[in-house]
């Protein structure tokens, strides 16, 4: 059965139609013409306040120094938002939990048992804790050797 726009179509142009959604004219093939129209947006597409927030840029979290480098005092050697590593021997701890060296010398890093202070969850929810999940990252700096840097007693 041939549709009121095909039929429309045929008598407006003289051309043969075959049953389907085109028409044919010669060797072109038109598009079947619909009696609904194409409807359009009336507004530009726009997006909330909310998601404009993606443009901020990166923190710079992470390790610093790598094992075996060399560092000077107050030096940073980690950036980090919790305690992913921990403070071992002549490292400090910043106010936002940043790692730094509190001498010179050669970082290192190692995985040991971690001991909590003596808070509500370090005497209640630490002990009831596995081995595996009481094992912690520690960054150490070995201090370079004091050699020549020492006074006497009668000098001070």
């Amino acid at each position: 059965m041939l549709g009121t726009a095909t039929l429309f179509t045929k008598k407006l142009f003289n051309i043969s139609v075959k049953p389907g959604f085109q028409s044919v004219v010669g060797s072109h093939i038109l598009p079947a013409l619909s009696l609904c129209g194409v409807r359009f947006a009336s507004k530009k597409a726009g997006s909330s306040k909310r998601s404009h927030g993606g443009k901020s840029p990166g923190q710079r979290l992470g390790m610093k120094k790598k094992e075996g480098e060399y560092v000077r005092k107050g030096m940073i050697l980690i950036r980090q938002k919790g305690f992913r590593w921990f403070p071992g021997s002549f490292v400090g701890v910043g106010k936002d939990k940043t790692l730094y060296a509190k001498e010179p010398g050669i970082v290192k890093y190692s995985k040991e048992r971690w001991t909590p202070k003596l808070t509500l969850w370090g005497m209640y929810v630490a002990p009831t804790l596995p081995d595996e999940d009481m094992i912690r990252t520690f960054v150490h700096v070995i201090p370079e050797p004091q050699i020549g840097k020492f006074k006497l007693v009668t000098q001070v």
